[in-house]
């Protein structure tokens, strides 16, 4: 990349997220990149065992007081105040806030102090918006008007992943057309997730992989349900889960169904893994049911790798994957289609290959994390330039 145009040193920008897990799985080429353009790089974000992967690309760290699934007004209105004193500390040039509770409290405290340059990066909406539980629906209502004062902004550009997302703001005048943009995901590195060696017609006993964390919405169970269907009508196959089990998220399974799970004998848990590559090679086809995504990384690191993809007809899934091209599409919470979906590459291993070859196409062409990443350096550029 030639970078001698947006080559600023010494500008001091605030990177707040929810977590270092997710920097350091999403973003670390973005932060590479921004260190190579010589930007002093400040964190802010509850410190997890990821921390320290990520240290190298910051002059300084700050521990965050955050929880992300807390609904305690005393510990949000904690974390408020210790953004605004760290933005008091650091006096950045630019804040970038990553995740949907970031983005709200940076967005709120970056507008209350005059920080004159913001990005509320939303990567996804997540289910706060669309839950039925009434204390959610209630909260909502008292929120809106926070979520209108962080992004309707001027000084802020609201980086959304997927159209859904960005028209859900816009409708309810939370924002404004000209103060978004939409950059389509985190972007894949196609170099490295490059499948050279598809094995899927060689395997006898096929191997899916469900690679997220074992959360109701994204799919999990509905999953489970569509599998057993297909073992007890005599399909063999191996269902790989790579993902965290989240105990702190609202959308947590019980531990009756977590055991449920880890007992069955034709699901192998993998855990999180930083090796998601490895997998990846040993994997025939990826299934995600998820309830809704910014733009899924699992979707587009298994696209890279030319893998089939059985996917949900929502937003931020079908953002990525084409129905009947690029893989197959599944109304949300339908085990008895997402089952159809699985004995149909199951049974037809042309049909896989020429899914997972058309996926990468797509990925080649549009989402590169190179491609992605100089968008979002724009976007500084003209910040910064000013």
């Amino acid at each position: 990349m030639n970078n001698k145009k947006i080559r600023k040193k010494n500008k001091k920008i605030l990177i707040i997220a929810n977590c270092t897990w997710y920097l350091f799985n999403f973003r670390k080429e973005l932060l590479e990149d921004l260190n190579n353009l010589d930007y002093d790089l400040v964190l802010a974000c509850p410190f997890d065992s990821y921390h320290y992967l990520i240290s190298r690309y910051f002059v300084k760290k700050e521990n965050l007081i955050l929880i992300r699934g807390s609904e305690n007004l005393f510990f949000e209105i904690i974390s408020i105040l210790h953004l605004g004193y760290l933005m008091i500390k650091h006096r950045p040039d630019l804040v970038h806030n990553f995740t949907i509770k970031p983005c709200l409290y940076g967005g709120i405290v970056g507008r209350l102090l005059n920080i004159k340059y913001l990005i509320n990066h939303v990567t996804g909406l997540g289910p706060i918006f669309f839950s039925r539980r009434k204390k959610i629906i209630f909260l909502n209502k008292i929120i809106y008007p926070f979520y209108k004062f962080a992004f309707n902004n001027k000084r802020a550009t609201n980086i959304f992943h997927n159209s859904s997302d960005r028209d859900f703001f816009i409708e309810r005048a939370l924002t404004s057309y000209k103060k978004t943009t939409l950059i389509k995901g985190s972007g894949v590195d196609i170099e490295y997730f490059n499948n050279k060696k598809n094995t899927f017609r060689k395997r006898e006993i096929k191997k899916l992989l469900f690679p997220a964390r074992i959360l109701k919405e994204k799919g999990i169970i509905e999953l489970i349900k569509a599998c057993e269907f297909l073992w007890r009508n005599g399909y063999s196959f191996v269902l790989n889960i790579a993902g965290d089990i989240d105990l702190e998220n609202q959308s947590s399974l019980t531990k009756a169904q977590l055991k449920s799970i880890l007992l069955n004998r034709n699901i192998k848990f993998l855990g999180k893994s930083n090796d998601m590559l490895k997998i990846y090679q040993g994997i025939d086809i990826v299934v995600l049911p998820s309830w809704r995504e910014g733009l899924s990384k699992a979707l587009l690191e298994s696209s890279s790798m030319g893998l089939p993809i059985i996917t949900t007809n929502v937003p931020g899934c079908a953002d990525l994957i084409i129905d009947d091209f690029s893989g197959i599409l599944v109304p949300v919470r339908d085990e008895y289609n997402l089952a159809n979906a699985i004995k149909k590459l199951l049974d037809n291993s042309v049909l896989a290959e020429k899914y997972g070859s058309n996926a990468r196409a797509i990925v080649e062409k549009e989402y590169s994390v190179k491609k992605i990443n100089k968008k979002i350096l724009k976007i500084y550029n003209t910040c910064l330039d000013n």
